[in-house]
């Protein structure tokens, strides 16, 4: 019977730290020198109660793991999802709020980055302290610019008059858009850096 108790108790030990594993997935970091390190990265705890961090923790071929704030790399990827460190600011004119990504400015975050090309799409994700939901707020930002422009107002769809000053270079994604082409802002990248010129 003591036997049984030891192999239940290992069986369950070992599946117990298995699943704390688990939380880390593999990936990596981009260091401030464009260095890559592979590893295993955590990001958040899990639900329920779940928090995003600050820091990315990281378990590699050292003894401790180790944490990378947005001042400490340009990027990491975890799973399938790709990070960038941005500096981040906001500032209100005219009842109106303003987002920017200009060196110096603000502070540095990580946002979740969705496309790439001539406009990237970052996600700016937070957890609403009221309800303690992870939420999200989608940004556009063109290549060489400074400006980043909030594509949705919540539930209420695109934030369609500052899409269409931003895309202004290609009415025929303007035309798309107040014709309720598009229903994510994936969409939307994609057709930009593919189809406009």
């Amino acid at each position: 019977m003591k036997n049984i108790f030891i192999l239940w108790l290992l069986l369950n030990t070992s599946g117990f730290y298995a699943s704390g594993q688990s939380e880390y997935q593999n990936g990596y970091i981009v260091t401030n020198q464009k260095d890559t390190i592979y590893g295993q990265l955590k990001d958040r705890s899990p639900e329920p109660f779940g928090k995003i961090f600050n820091k990315v923790k990281m378990k590699g071929f050292w003894i401790f793991n180790k944490k990378y704030g947005p001042k400490d790399i340009l990027s990491y990827k975890i799973g399938d999802q790709m990070y960038e460190s941005l500096w981040y600011d906001s500032y209100t004119e005219l009842f109106t709020v303003f987002h920017r990504s200009i060196a110096g400015k603000g502070e540095k975050v990580f946002m979740r980055l969705t496309a790439n090309g001539k406009v990237n799409l970052y996600w700016d994700e937070y957890r609403d302290p009221e309800s303690g939901y992870e939420l999200e707020i989608p940004f556009f930002r063109k290549a060489n610019s400074t400006e980043m422009i909030r594509a949705t107002q919540g539930i209420l769809g695109f934030k369609k008059k500052h899409l269409a000053n931003l895309f202004s270079d290609c009415p025929e994604l303007v035309e798309k858009m107040y014709d309720n082409y598009f229903k994510i802002p994936e969409e939307m990248a994609a057709f930009y850096n593919e189809e406009c010129y």
